[in-house]
């Protein structure tokens, strides 16, 4: 700690939440004062206001399988301290490159080490929606990017075809289902569990099957396009549910054990997919600049909103995380930083 305080004699400094080993967040993630980042010539330096908890922040600690770690980076420990996604505040300065963004601006968007005072931001950052809250912004950026993907670039949602949006409630869940119906949809239908059901119906969902009442797999519905958050159910049974040309886009799976974590099952569904010979997509959400401007156009118009389950203070962060990975949560956990 000594050398670290040598090292940041005479630095501007910020504070940030990091992680330098594997674990549970209340063992491993901690509050920190760092180096605070100065903006290159395409990037803006944002005063983080607020960000939020996605399923892949509770994954960076390591719990999401030994295997996977390499993966996160790094196996016998991360490579990369800094942890969070989400962000939404103010611009403070703009690298000579940036024309969209000025100083002083309100803006969101999705970069590596958010859980802290300041961030640079590259390619996702973008003014944000006047009618949101910074809290409401930062709960946006991930969840609804990778919904978005899912839904109009992997599943090519066409107007007028019926979706299903297996694990509904949560941060993903909530967009996708909104983002469905924006997009034109003639149907979407939402599994989530009973506590989720009034939320969801009124999200914009024609309707909603209760998983503890009801197999959305042996329901006889039949839609277009399945995207299976919770990733619960197996191809088998996925397929069921789909029209012959119909596609089913994988965006979650169980933790699995300690050891594999999800990749036997995410192997086993693509094989059985491949033999077949059947539509299914993967895929990592890849966060950009206009992919943020069209969520601001849908936001602004009244199409699609953030649903938040809490908002934790800075210092709350680990629990936030582990809330997160007692699973279950509805809608999105906010974090604000000032």
């Amino acid at each position: 700690m000594a050398t670290m305080a040598m090292a940041l004699e005479g630095t501007e400094t910020m504070h940030a939440m990091v992680r330098r080993r594997w674990g549970r967040p209340g063992d491993v993630v901690e509050l920190v004062e760092i180096p605070k980042p100065h903006p290159a010539d395409d990037e803006v330096l944002v005063r983080v206001r607020a960000s939020s908890i996605n399923r892949g922040d509770f994954y960076s600690l390591g719990g999401a399988g030994v295997l996977m770690r390499p993966m996160i980076g790094g196996f016998r420990r991360p490579n990369n301290e800094r942890i969070g996604g989400d962000f939404a505040g103010i611009a403070e300065a703009v690298g000579k490159e940036v024309t969209d963004v000025q100083p002083g601006d309100e803006v969101y968007g999705a970069r590596s080490g958010a859980f802290a005072e300041y961030v640079s931001a590259k390619t996702a950052v973008a003014r944000k929606p006047a009618n949101l809250s910074f809290e409401e912004a930062a709960a946006v950026p991930v969840g609804a990017l990778t919904a978005l993907e899912a839904i109009r670039d992997h599943g090519r949602l066409q107007p007028g075809q019926r979706v299903l949006v297996n694990g509904a409630s949560g941060s993903v869940g909530t967009f996708a289902v909104q983002i469905a119906k924006a997009l034109g949809a003639a149907h979407v239908t939402a599994v989530c569990s009973t506590r989720n059901v009034e939320r969801t119906l009124s999200l914009g969902a024609d309707h909603v099957i209760d998983y503890t009442r009801e197999d959305y797999t042996l329901g006889g519905e039949r839609c277009d396009l399945i995207v299976d958050i919770a990733g619960n159910r197996s191809w088998r049974h996925n397929r069921r549910v789909l029209f012959p040309n119909g596609t089913l886009v994988l965006v979650g799976m169980p933790m699995g054990n300690r050891l594999t974590g999800p990749l036997p099952r995410l192997a086993g569904t693509f094989l059985a997919a491949h033999i077949a010979r059947r539509n299914l997509k993967f895929f990592i959400c890849k966060p950009n600049r206009p992919n943020l401007h069209f969520l601001r156009e849908l936001i602004e118009d009244g199409k699609l909103r953030p649903a938040i389950d809490r908002v934790y203070s800075f210092a709350e962060v680990p629990d936030a995380l582990a809330a997160m990975g007692e699973g279950h949560v509805q809608g999105k956990l906010v974090v604000r930083i000032d």
